[in-house]
């Protein structure tokens, strides 16, 4: 079964992104708009999932435990930006994300990239490695976490695209068993192959990443700057060097970015508006921590090159027609 879940927001990007991981937090890395799409495929023990966007994002999670995911990247467009997964710049057909000890997601995606996802039980994984006689494979899982060789530029990329083909009509048993063999042949190849470790992080990074996760989990929160050099044990300067290391962006943008995003979901959907009782743009932007109208209005159109109140007109409009 396949489907298609609209990405309109961050907010959207991240709620999708919990179907399989916890706390997800999505920081747009450029002006506009974040859209697109994830496409998910339902299998009998696996799930895949496609990321499509229009703009570049960072997003951070804390992954479940029991289930392993494996990622690739499907775009076949030559780009100079590259997915960095958990700190290694992806500058070549890889996979990547399925180290066992992982304990969170540290993702930058390029606009246009597509972002492909296998999402599998550990038992199930460990059932098909046994199956297929291959223990060398979990020394791999155990010890590597980005992976290219030739199997994966060429049988891995072509057995994912086709996936999504609609042309392709076979028996979801029979695809997931040609997904299953093609990764697992993927980890036994040497050929050409190349591997990498999880890079080891800096406090200063891994501060920026608790940054935006705190932020986008409680956004309507009045952090301060100061206040979180206390919480993180870190200095200004730390968490000022390590926002714009891993984000471009400083701590007081960052914060800002989240916030004026959550303040763009919150005036296009109805559902959250009324739920949390948000009646204009001053009752939005007043929620999300947004004090100074004249100043939240021009950060706003700076963001999406619209002012609020268009957002807003745009909805209501919408509104009228259904």
């Amino acid at each position: 079964m396949q489907i298609r879940l609209p990405v309109k927001s961050t907010a959207d990007l991240a709620a999708i992104f919990n179907r399989q991981l916890r706390n997800s937090a999505v920081l747009s890395l450029e002006p506009g708009v974040v859209e697109g799409y994830v496409d998910v495929l339902v299998l009998p023990n696996i799930r895949l999932f496609r990321v499509t966007l229009n703009a570049s994002v960072a997003l951070c999670a804390d992954r479940c435990p029991g289930k392993k995911i494996f990622s690739i990247d499907l775009s076949s467009g030559i780009s100079s930006d590259c997915i960095r997964a958990q700190g290694v710049t992806l500058t070549r057909p890889a996979l990547f994300g399925f180290n066992a000890d992982l304990k969170d997601l540290d993702l930058l995606l390029p606009a246009g990239s597509q972002m492909c996802s296998i999402a599998l039980q550990d038992n199930f994984l460990l059932s098909q490695v046994e199956r297929f006689a291959c223990v060398e494979v979990l020394e791999t899982l155990d010890q590597f976490n980005v992976l290219s060789n030739s199997f994966v530029s060429t049988d891995l990329m072509i057995a994912m695209t086709q996936c999504w083909s609609s042309d392709r009509v076979v028996s979801e048993d029979v695809m997931e068993c040609e997904i299953v063999a093609a990764l697992i042949q993927c980890l036994l190849d040497k050929s050409e192959r190349k591997i990498a470790r999880v890079a080891s992080r800096q406090d200063r990074h891994d501060a920026a990443l608790r940054i935006l996760s705190m932020t986008f989990s409680d956004p309507t929160q009045p952090f301060e700057i100061q206040d979180l050099a206390n919480l993180l044990h870190q200095s200004r300067t730390s968490i000022f060097s390590g926002c714009k290391e891993k984000f471009g962006m400083s701590p007081v943008q960052v914060v800002r970015s989240v916030r004026l995003h959550q303040v763009r979901h919150a005036l296009t959907d109805v559902e959250f508006s009324a739920r949390n009782n948000l009646n204009g743009v001053v009752d939005t932007a007043e929620y999300f921590g947004f004090v100074g109208r004249s100043h939240f209005a021009r950060y706003y159109k700076n963001e999406f090159m619209e002012t609020p109140r268009q957002t807003l007109a745009l909805r209501r409009k919408s509104e009228l027609v259904f």
